[in-house]
């Protein structure tokens, strides 16, 4: 993971993007792996590492699912995602009407507040911002600073 994310694992440093590793040049690192073998351990290795940094309360996490789709024309015209907040308690489950543009919060997640709703909020910001690109069936996180 520190020559793919070029990331010193001692001091933090960053490295420029151009200095990163493929993932076919991680593979041939991992013997006998290939590129979606390297890809899929990295992305377990980012996921266990923002874990992490969750209990330790230095970023936010969030975790979706989409429970169910409905399509009109060949486009997703409506939607329902799941999400948990910092990986503990009861998920909450989020409405879309992309045809209309709206979204309705069904049930809030356990750590999600009833006045701001702001973990809620960053899910419907996300989910519409990203409408035109796939939504796969399970988005595993998304993290912002507290």
């Amino acid at each position: 993971m520190e020559k793919r994310n070029a990331i010193c694992m001692t001091c933090g440093r960053v490295s420029p993007i151009s200095t990163r590793l493929t993932f076919e040049e991680l593979a041939l690192l991992f013997e006998g792996s290939s590129a979606s073998g390297a890809e899929r351990a990295y992305r377990k290795a980012v996921e266990h590492l923002a874990c992490l940094l969750t209990e330790a309360g230095v970023l936010h996490m969030i975790r979706l699912k989409r429970k169910s789709q409905t399509k009109h024309k060949k486009k997703i015209a409506a939607a329902v995602y799941l999400y948990q907040v910092d990986n503990d308690g009861e998920w909450g489950e989020i409405s879309f009407d992309f045809e209309a543009g709206t979204a309705e919060i069904v049930r809030l997640a356990e750590w999600d507040t009833t006045e701001s709703n702001i973990f809620a909020k960053r899910i419907i910001h996300y989910i519409f911002q990203h409408i035109g690109a796939f939504l796969s069936q399970r988005i595993p996180m998304i993290v912002f600073a507290p």
